[in-house]
C-alpha cells in the first residue's frame, strides 16, 4: 500500500496499521549533523518520520522507499518511468501459466556485515509474509490477490515462487518495500531491526550522528555492489514536521531536497528554488462498508451510488484546490486503465442521487459517520454541505486518539483521505481496496474480482483492456468515491542538484537518480 498525505498539515502516514501511527508525529527539524563538506553530502528534508518504528523496512508502505532504499536493496525497484527493472535479480521468468516466478539473484552482493545474499536469506525473507504487522506484505499475504502460496530455494543462486493466481507481471509484486531484502541476522531476529538496520544498499546508518523522529545520517558504503551508481558520499535525512519550516529549510539551501510541501508554501518555494510535482493521489472516499454492517444503506449498491452523484467535485477544486483535477475514478489521470469517460458520466448530478436514493428506499436520505481527529478538514465539511442538498446527512465523528481513526475502517462505512494510489493502480486495489485494510469485511463484486485477476494475469493491450475494466467496475459499484486527484510538490536547490524523479506516477521519489547539479 502506498502513503497517504493530509491536506491540512505535510505530515505522511502509512495507511491502516498501528505500527504507520508513530509517522505523524517526530520532531521539528534539527538532530545531528554530519562533518563532511556540502559537496559530498545530499541532505534532503522530509515532513514526517521515516523510521519511526526502527529500520525493519517490512513495517512500512511502499512510500518509505526513498528513505530505506538507502540501507537496503530490493528484489526489483521502480524507476522514473514507473516500470520496475531488476535490482538483486539478475533475469526473471515465468512459467507460461503464469503460476510460477523464477528468480536469479545477482552476484556479488554482500550485507553491511559482510554475509552474502543467497536464496535461502531470500526465501526467509518473503517467508515472513504470514506476519500481519509486515505494512509491506499486504498485497503477497494470505488471502490477497497476489498471494504467494510457496517460496522455494530451488539452488544458492534460484528462487522459485508459486501465486495463488496467475501474475504475468510479478516483478510489480516484488518492487521496492514489497521487495526488500533483509540480511540473514534482522530476518531471523527482527526485533534487532529496532535498533540497528541490516541490508545490502549502498549506505550504512551513523548512529552516532543520528537522532530518531529528526535527523539520520548515511554514509556510503564502498564495498557495496551498486556504490559508483550513487553521487553523494553521504545522505542526511531531517525530519520537520511543520511545513513553513520545511519550506524555509529549502528556500535557505540548508536541505537540498525537500517535501512533501505543504500547498500553501509552495509559491514561496518557487520565488527562491525549483519544484517538480507529480499526480497519482486520489483524494476521496474508500466505502469500507459494503455489506451494511455498519450503516445498513451502505449494502445498497444504489445508496452508495448515490454518492458519486451528489458530489460536486469541480465547485471544490475551484475553490479550495486550484490545479488539482477534479475526478469520478480511482484510477490516475497518468495510469493504465485511466477512463477520461467516466469523469463525465459519474459526474455530478444531484437529481440523478435523488433518483437512487428513491430506488434503495431511502427518499429522504441517511445518515453517515465519519471519523475525524480534532475539526474535520475544509474537503470535508465542503463535502458535508453537498451531500446534505439531496438529503445525505454526514456526520462527524470526534477521534480521541489516533487508533481510533485507524479502528474506523471497522466502525465507519467510509473512510476520507489523499490515497497514492501511483502508476499500478491494480496493485492498490489488490492490496488495499479489494483485498487489505479498505475491505475488512472480505465484500465480493464479482466484476471487480474477474477485472483484477484479469489484469494480473495480463501484459500489453490485453492488460490495458482489463485495467479499463477494473476502473470501471469499481466506479459502478461505488467501492470508492473519487473527489480529485492531488499532485505531490517537492523543493530542490538548483544549484546543488538536478531536478529530482518521481517514481513513475508514484509520489515518492528515486533517490538514486538525485544527481548534482551540471
Amino acid at each position: 500500500m502506498n502513503r497517504f498525505t493530509t491536506r491540512t498539515g505535510a505530515a505522511v502516514i502509512a495507511v491502516a496499521t498501528a505500527t504507520s501511527v508513530a509517522a505523524c508525529g517526530g520532531g521539528s527539524g534539527g538532530g545531528g549533523s554530519s562533518s563532511a563538506s556540502a559537496s559530498d553530502t545530499l541532505t534532503v528534508a522530509v515532513d514526517a518520520d521515516a523510521a519511526p518504528n526502527g529500520y525493519d523496512p517490512l513495517l512500512y508502505s511502499q512510500g518509505q522507499y526513498t528513505f530505506f532504499s538507502t540501507l537496503y536493496d530490493a528484489l526489483f525497484v521502480t524507476d522514473e518511468d514507473g516500470k520496475a527493472q531488476p535490482n538483486l535479480v539478475s533475469q526473471f521468468s515465468n512459467s507460461p501459466d503464469n503460476l510460477k516466478t523464477t528468480l536469479t539473484l545477482r552476484d556479488g552482493v554482500t550485507f553491511a556485515d559482510g554475509k552474502k545474499l543467497d536464496s535461502t536469506v531470500v526465501k526467509a525473507n518473503l517467508d515472513r509474509r504470514t506476519d500481519p504487522k509486515l505494512e509491506a506484505y499486504g498485497q503477497i499475504g494470505k488471502g490477497q490477490a497476489s498471494e504467494i502460496t510457496d517460496v522455494a530455494a530451488a539452488d544458492p543462486k534460484t528462487v522459485v515462487i508459486t501465486w495463488k493466481a496467475p501474475q504475468a507481471t510479478p516483478e510489480n509484486n516484488l518492487a521496492d518495500t514489497a521487495g526488500v531484502i533483509v540480511g540473514p541476522d534482522g530476518v531471523a531476529n527482527p526485533d534487532s531491526l529496532e535498533t540497528e538496520p541490516d541490508g545490502s544498499g549502498p549506505y550504512t546508518l551513523d548512529d552516532g550522528k543520528s537522532t530518531r523522529a529528526s535527523s539520520y545520517t548515511l554514509d556510503k558504503n564502498a564495498q557495496a555492489w551498486h556504490a559508483d551508481a550513487w553521487s553523494f558520499d553521504h545522505v542526511v535525512y531531517k525530519v520537520i514536521t511543520d511545513p513553513q519550516a520545511l519550506a524555509n529549510a529549502v528556500i535557505s539551501g540548508q536541505a537540498d531536497v525537500a517535501g512533501i510541501l505543504d500547498p500553501t508554501t509552495i509559491d514561496q518555494v518557487e520565488s527562491k528554488q525549483k519544484t517538480v510535482k507529480i499526480g497519482g493521489t486520489i483524494v476521496g472516499f474508500p466505502v469500507t462498508d459494503k455489506k451494511g454492517a455498519t450503516n445498513p444503506a451502505f449494502g445498497n449498491e444504489k445508496a452508495r451510488q448515490a454518492l458519486l452523484y451528489a458530489t460536486d467535485r469541480t465547485s471544490l477544486v475551484d475553490q479550495l484546490h486550484q490545479g488539482s483535477r477534479a475526478t469520478s475514478q480511482l484510477f490516475p489521470e497518468g495510469a493504465t486503465g485511466f477512463d477520461a469517460g467516466l469523469d463525465d458520466e459519474f459526474g455530478y448530478d444531484p437529481d440523478k442521487a435523488k433518483q437512487l436514493l428513491a430506488e434503495a428506499g431511502y427518499p429522504n436520505g441517511f445518515d453517515v459517520n465519519l471519523t475525524v481527529l480534532g475539526q474535520p478538514d475544509e474537503d470535508a465539511v465542503a463535502i458535508q454541505s453537498q451531500w446534505k442538498k439531496v438529503g445525505i446527512n454526514l456526520k462527524f465523528v470526534t477521534a480521541t486518539s489516533t487508533d481510533q481513526v485507524f479502528a474506523a475502517v471497522n466502525t465507519d462505512p467510509v473512510i476520507f483521505g489523499p490515497f497514492a494510489v501511483g502508476s499500478n493502480p491494480a496493485g492498490f486495489v489488490a492490496g488495499a481496496l479489494y483485498g487489505g485494510f479498505m475491505n475488512t469485511q472480505g465484500a465480493k463484486e464479482p466484476a471487480i474480482d474477474a477485472s483484477l485477476g484479469a489484469a494480473l494475469g495480463a501484459k500489453g493491450d490485453a492488460q490495458k483492456q482489463t485495467l479499463t475494466d477494473l476502473n470501471r467496475a469499481i466506479t459502478e459499484h461505488a467501492w470508492y468515491i473519487p473527489v480529485y486527484e492531488d499532485f505531490t510538490y517537492y523543493g530542490y536547490n538548483a544549484g546543488k542538484v538536478a531536478a529530482p524523479v518521481f517514481a513513475g506516477t508514484n509520489n515518492y521519489l528515486v533517490l538514486s537518480e538525485i544527481k548534482p547539479a551540471s
